[in-house]
């Protein structure tokens, strides 16, 4: 079992707002229960409320609309029927509510169940072949589309340092079908991470599928995601990462409804980055310190008004991370 959580305030001496702090609270919990040898159940949850958007995860909106709270929580069973060959079935559920009113046509619950095989082909190499069935709920406008995805790909281990991912199939979202593509690789230059994972690494991730157009009207959007994660241990108690994410959302459709959203040149695009600094000044204690800027472009015309703004956020901050 495995447990992180932590809560905070962002305090502003001048906002435009009037509001003088933003709250930040989150949960990360991952439990793993071996039940026999062949069956493994594995539970992930994740919960957060804030203010700030996460441009980096498709269960946020790209732009501010006030605190709001969010959560994702996985359960598994992993059942091995060969040595080579597994399945694993998974129910996934998902809430996005906002405590602005003006906001709640955002507000939606999404349940998916999945089935995934696996065939290990060699002892580096395995073979997936996944399906995913869900239904989001919209609570204001009683939107209830339906997803349905169909994957099959493989996952490698190059060598003592490098994995990766690699799917590619086809989404079905109401009247819409997309591509569906998803790649990850995670390179390690060291051969175990420290336990304030401060070792040095790289993630890179990146998908493209329908999701949640985040107009408030029910519809999906394909959208391109890119992540890029670097972290590097300067010293024993220095180390430095840079986070960079590009999203690439085409124009909001919904057959069912006729709606047409987005921006006059068909999508908008959402670019973040992100440097810091960690110094650990003992076991449990660091100092933090960071820059991020944030970009979104929409374009000029929209049929949505609330959706024709760009923008571009500077924040710097600086603090204080306490582990025990």
């Amino acid at each position: 079992m495995d447990l992180v959580a932590g809560a905070g305030i962002t305090y502003y001496f001048d906002h435009p707002g009037g509001r003088d702090y933003d709250p930040n609270l989150f949960l990360h919990l991952s439990l793993l229960y071996k039940a026999s040898e062949r069956l493994t159940f594995d539970v992930r949850a994740f919960a957060a409320y804030q203010a700030q958007p996460d441009v980096t995860s498709a269960l946020s909106a790209n732009r501010r609309l006030g605190n709001f709270f969010r959560s994702e929580d996985i359960i598994s069973a992993h059942y091995r029927w060969t040595p080579r060959f597994s399945t694993v079935t998974s129910y996934t559920f998902s809430a996005l509510e906002y405590q602005n009113s003006a906001a709640s046509a955002d507000n939606r619950l999404e349940n998916q169940l999945g089935e995934e095989l696996r065939y290990l082909l060699f002892p580096t190499t395995t073979a997936t072949a996944r399906y995913r069935i869900g239904m989001t709920d919209y609570q204001t406008s009683g939107r209830n589309p339906i997803n349905q995805t169909f994957t099959a790909g493989v996952e490698q281990t190059f060598g003592p340092h490098l994995n990766g991912t690699f799917r590619s199939g086809l989404q079905l979202r109401a009247e819409q079908t997309s591509p569906y593509f998803e790649a990850g690789l995670h390179y390690s230059f060291e051969s175990r991470q420290s336990r304030s994972g401060t070792g040095t690494y790289i993630i890179w991730t990146n998908r493209y599928s329908i999701e949640e157009s985040g107009t408030g009207a029910g519809s999906g959007r394909e959208t391109f995601r890119s992540n890029l994660l670097l972290n590097y241990r300067v010293t024993a108690r220095i180390s430095a990462n840079l986070n960079v994410s590009y999203q690439h959302g085409s124009r909001a459709q919904d057959a069912d409804i006729g709606f047409t959203g987005g921006t006059g040149g068909g999508g908008e695009n959402v670019f973040d980055l992100s440097p810091g600094v960690r110094y650990a000044v003992t076991p449990s204690l660091a100092v933090n310190a960071g820059y991020r800027y944030t970009q979104l472009d929409r374009g000029s015309t929209s049929t949505i008004a609330s959706q024709a703004l760009s923008y571009t956020r500077n924040r710097y901050f600086a603090g204080l991370t306490f582990t025990f």
